[in-house]
């Protein structure tokens, strides 16, 4: 538990260094960026090592982590003086009820998270999910000097993934002083913890503002309470991280066996229909909660199921399967970049509405910062450095907050004007090229080394989404906001039915676009099979594509399938739509007039914030609205990958819009039940909200109490402990080599490879997983991914085969010597490995005589039962 307590402290620190800058950066938000300090102290002293460490002006040690920190602590000192004099002491005072709500989230969390994962019944050791490669991320990063960080995987090349995260995980990991094992562990406990509050950071400051219009506006009815934002942010911090989707009240009910097979068959989520049955509400058989995050099943144009199935995991399910991947470690900062956006909103509607032809500014269009921001360089420095942190984080996040960020900004402008004007998008468009130059700028040394598996966007014409998987997949949030948009809308009483008719036309234009990105695909594949027809290649893919069918089979099957089963469709475009209406119509309708911020009434905000209208509501509508965008958008184009089909898109995609959702919903529960009349209202709306988070919350309890082995079992916060006990002789030889060897050698293990039909999620390449130090070749099939190729791959297994198989000591001693191998590895994967593929006898090689050689050749530096390594001369 030292570490626990210690990484707990870290955290503090870096927070509280942090928090300055925060202040400054979010002086819009009512909370002043406090809820996302931490997670802004962890992003700007990573960035800081990192550019430090890949221009070479930092070591990636000790020494360059305390450097990072006293930079941070230099700008926040520069923040802190800048301020009035006393400010942060009187916003401290003021805000007490704020600190100790995030700080008892925070640490609660935290602890609650690392004890589960003490708990958890499989780790690293078990190379199941991601694990091992981002524990060989982690040590690779651990090992090298400066940056870009060896890939361990792939020796004489760089890391090619957006491996940001990892630099973090690494930063606090060294600071502590935690083994790579635990510290794996308590990273996924931090990212928890982070993410909890992020979200209740910006549902509180979403409420407080509100409140503050309200009572700015008269309202007698609604008081401003600290209460009342503090429960709305733990009610974000649920539905975001906290919550499930659908899939534990199915599992529950089948595992009853109580309904009939037809139900299953008919809902069809995927291996659901063939999983036992024991008679009771919880289901025992292994890893039953993996099937949560594979609820929707993509069919072919003749009705036949894909093998890929989408993967639509979400927040509570990720830091379960305790996998740090990307897109669990982007997640905290994903919401501070959300924060990023409503400050922007708020920020564009704080000043007094400008009159009729008005420009504010006086700066000239070639200076985007000046022009679009009144020269606030501080702004759009850290807005730069939040948003650009996405790309090396979880690349696919980038462009979509990004667009998040520059659309509160003119949203808020036009709100500011009460008009929609050229100027507006003219500033909105400039602001959108400067961040996105920033964010590259900012990040160019990731960028000048990355490639890619992405091939371009490829259009989906197979059957959609099925409601029933849909509304398994966000059945809470659909719930709450088909309840909130109407209702909304329903309340602009002064706009009577004309904000009902704008609402049918958004829909109506919203399905026309839909349907001219059906039809335009179709178009695109009917004049690219005509024109490529003497490609083997294309025809063999048009050929998948149409399951077999002419091309005119294929567009009507494809048309029947839409026009059959459209409701997926029918229902987020009209959600869409609603909130379309609601924001255009607050934007054009409702400006309110300046007014005066009592100092008795917020003293913890600044001066300047004289003006705060439908900061809430706006953004809420424009959260929801893109969340929808983004689950209606895969229904009609995907980005193609290795996998050449929408798995990983609706991965990608599903997993912000239920961040999005959630944070939506959440505010719209405390609207409806501040702002629905009558009893009858409000008490459906409860028992709605409150059947439909029952049905929710089954997933991560059931779930947690599965993946803990009911808590049976002795904790070990120690993800790398299980390889210790289950493979003695291994861990021993990775102890050594820790031990032993400092920088980065090359060593040679077996890979995971095509040669024995294997790619990844093997026990293989477990030596530079655990060491960090580079092997020749280690799961191969993922350096593809990465690398958008197997050319390299291709170059390397033949003469890895030929090392381990051959009865040659000196073609062996010159195959490694050619790929400087410096320690050469065998253990019992490594025996495996030979037999496997003399197996056949095609290759005329046997164990003995491939084992044999090594002793003859090589000095073995040391053995341990069945592992030796090796030195090559």
């Amino acid at each position: 538990m030292i570490y626990v307590l210690l990484w707990w402290l870290i955290m503090q620190v870096l927070g509280w260094l942090a928090l300055p800058t925060a202040m400054r950066l979010f002086r819009w938000l009512p909370d002043r960026g406090y809820a996302f300090s931490k997670a802004f102290g962890l992003l700007i002293s990573s960035y800081l090592l990192w550019i430090g460490a890949s221009t070479g002006l930092l070591r990636n040690d000790t020494g360059g982590i305390l450097f990072a920190l006293l930079a941070l602590a230099g700008l926040s000192a520069w923040c802190y003086f800048r301020q009035p004099l006393g400010e942060l002491q009187h916003y401290l005072r003021s805000k007490k009820g704020l600190i100790i709500t995030v700080e008892i989230l925070f640490a609660l969390a935290f602890v609650a998270w690392a004890v589960l994962r003490a708990y958890a019944s499989f780790k690293i050791e078990s190379a199941g999910g991601e694990k091992f490669m981002e524990i060989a991320f982690l040590n690779a990063i651990l090992r090298s000097e400066h940056f870009p960080p060896q890939d361990p995987w792939l020796s004489g090349f760089a890391i090619s993934y957006y491996y940001f995260g990892y630099v973090m995980m690494a930063l606090v990991t060294r600071f502590s002083g935690a083994p790579a094992g635990i510290a794996f562990d308590l990273y996924d406990s931090l990212l928890f913890a982070l993410t909890l509050i992020g979200a209740f950071g910006v549902v509180y400051n979403l409420v407080k503002l509100s409140l503050h219009k309200e009572e700015q506006a008269g309202s007698a009815r609604v008081v401003q309470r600290e209460s009342q934002p503090l429960a709305a942010g733990l009610l974000g911090a649920l539905f975001v991280a906290f919550l499930g989707n659908l899939a534990g009240l199915w599992e529950a009910l089948h595992s009853w066996g109580k309904l009939p097979a037809s139900f299953w068959t008919w809902l069809d989520i995927p291996s659901l229909a063939q999983a036992p049955i024991n008679g009771t509400l919880y289901p025992t058989h292994w890893m039953w909660w993996w099937r949560g995050s594979r609820v929707i099943q993509d069919v072919n144009l003749a009705g036949a199921p894909i093998g890929a199935s989408p993967i639509d995991e979400f927040p509570y399910f990720s830091f379960m399967l305790g996998d740090n991947h990307p897109h669990v470690l982007a997640l905290p900062f994903v919401l501070l970049a959300i924060g990023v956006a409503l400050n922007l909103l708020a920020r564009q509607l704080s000043a007094a509405p400008a009159q009729p032809g008005e420009q504010a500014g006086a700066a000239k269009w070639w200076n985007p910062v000046g022009f679009a921001l009144d020269n606030d360089w501080g702004l759009f420095i850290g807005a730069a450095l939040v948003i650009g942190a996405l790309g090396f984080l979880n690349t696919w996040d980038l462009p979509i907050y990004l667009a998040l960020a520059v659309l509160a900004y003119a949203v808020g402008r036009a709100s500011h004007l009460g008009r929609l004007d050229k100027d507006t998008l003219l500033r909105a468009g400039l602001l959108l090229l400067a961040l996105g130059v920033a964010c590259f700028i900012l990040y160019f040394f990731f960028y000048i080394g990355f490639s890619s598996q992405a091939g371009g966007v490829l259009p989906y014409v197979w059957p959609p989404t099925r409601m029933p998987q849909f509304l398994t997949m966000f059945g809470a949030f659909a719930f709450v906001l088909a309840c909130f948009l109407p209702a909304f809308l329903a309340k602009q009483k002064e706009a009577g039915s004309r904000l009902w008719k704008q609402a049918l036309a958004w829909w109506g234009r919203i399905l026309l676009i839909c349907l001219a990105f059906f039809l335009f695909a179709w178009l695109v594949i009917a004049l690219g099979s005509a024109a490529l027809n003497e490609n083997q290649l294309v025809n063999s893919a048009l050929a998948a594509l149409l399951s077999g069918m002419t091309l005119k089979d294929g567009f009507f099957a494809s048309l029947a399938a839409r026009l059959t089963d459209p409701w997926m469709l029918l229902f987020t475009s009209g959600l869409m739509a609603l909130a379309l209406a609601n924001a255009l119509h607050l934007v054009w309708h409702k400006a309110a007039e300046p007014a005066a911020l009592a100092s008795d009434q917020e003293p913890a905000l600044p001066s300047e914030h004289s003006r705060w209208p439908l900061t809430s509501e706006l953004f809420v509508f424009l959260l929801a609205f893109t969340g929808l965008a983004l689950v209606l958008v895969v229904e009609f184009v995907y980005l193609r990958d290795s996998f050449a089909v929408r798995m990983n898109t609706i991965f990608k995609f599903y997993y912000q819009a239920w961040v999005m959702m959630g944070l939506a919903s959440a505010y719209g529960v405390w609207w409806l039940l501040n702002h629905l009349s009558g009893r009858l209202g409000r008490g459906l709306f409860l028992i709605g909200t409150g059947l439909v988070l029952a049905a929710s919350l089954l997933y991560p309890l059931m779930a947690t109490w599965s993946r803990a082995d009911a808590f049976q079992s002795v904790p070990n916060l120690d993800g790398s402990s299980g390889i210790a006990r289950g493979h003695p002789d291994d861990w021993a030889a990775i102890e050594w080599l820790n031990a032993n060897l400092s920088g980065a050698p090359v060593i040679l293990e077996s890979p995971s490879t095509g040669a024995l039909g294997e790619g990844a999620y093997t026990y293989r390449g477990r030596i530079s997983a655990f060491t960090g130090l580079p092997t020749v070749l280690g799961w191969s099939n993922h350096e593809g991914q990465w690398r958008g190729s197997y050319t390299e791959q291709n170059l390397r297994e033949p003469d890895i085969i030929t090392i381990y198989t051959t009865g040659d000591p000196q073609l062996m001693l010159d195959l490694l010597r050619k790929w400087q191998v410096e320690y050469l590895i065998v253990g019992a994967a490594e025996t495996s490995y030979i037999q496997d593929l003399c197996a056949d006898g095609s290759r005329g090689c046997n164990l003995n005589m491939a084992l044999r050689k090594f002793d003859l050749m090589l000095e073995p530096v040391f053995t341990q039962g069945q592992t030796t390594i090796y030195v090559v001369p």
